[in-house]
């Protein structure tokens, strides 16, 4: 219930950030500023409420898993949790003497990924969520990856219809997919760091 929780919290903060792209799009298009994008901003009842439904919708098309690899790059064991010793090993914060003697597999898990992400999960993430470094981590890293996520959808969206539908989106230039572009990395990045961050919180919170 706690990611659930989580996901709902973030419809706000993550129409914040599709009216932000919305808005640089309205840049790239117009020769002149249009002020209405800000003025949603202000309109918590109308339009940004549909904006986060929209929202809602669209991070729900992608299933986890691409997400994941959406955000992290890669195919095979791609969590951060499936490699939360090596990135102990870089984090200040963690003694890594009091880590082994934690883990009592340390070196055999340390060569394999696959096995990592469960222990990380059952022994580390489970009895720290809901401490407040852990769950704020958490939120953020679940903000920035629905945001890449729908960011991606978007842009997908806006190619197919460019292709097929072109003479009703005739005054939306190609250049709005470079827009969606830097947004996907930037969200992907902060993603990223913060899933990292989020592992390697876990452990320091229980060690």
């Amino acid at each position: 219930m706690a990611g659930i929780s989580m996901k709902t919290n973030n419809i706000i903060p993550l129409s914040v950030l599709m009216v932000l792209q919305l808005t640089v799009i309205s840049l790239v298009n117009q020769s002149a500023f249009d002020i209405s994008y800000v003025d949603i901003l202000k309109d918590t009842s109308g339009a940004m409420l549909a904006i986060g439904a929209v929202s809602g919708w669209l991070s729900h098309l992608m299933p986890p898993d691409l997400k994941s690899v959406l955000v992290f790059w890669r195919w095979n064991n791609v969590l951060p949790g499936h490699r939360f010793i090596q990135l102990s090993e870089k984090d200040r914060r963690i003694d890594t003497a009091l880590l082994k003697a934690r883990v009592s597999e340390f070196e055999l898990l340390k060569q394999n990924n696959r096995e990592q992400n469960s222990y990380w999960y059952k022994e580390f993430y489970r009895p720290s969520n809901k401490q407040d470094e852990v769950a704020s981590t958490h939120r953020a890293y679940l903000l920035y990856r629905d945001a890449a996520a729908v960011s991606f959808v978007s842009a997908f969206a806006l190619l197919a219809a460019k292709q097929f539908l072109g003479e009703y989106f005739s005054e939306v230039s190609y250049q709005s997919l470079w827009v969606f572009t830097f947004a996907i990395i930037g969200f992907s990045i902060a993603a990223k760091n913060a899933g990292n961050r989020l592992v390697t919180t876990a452990i320091a919170v229980s060690l």
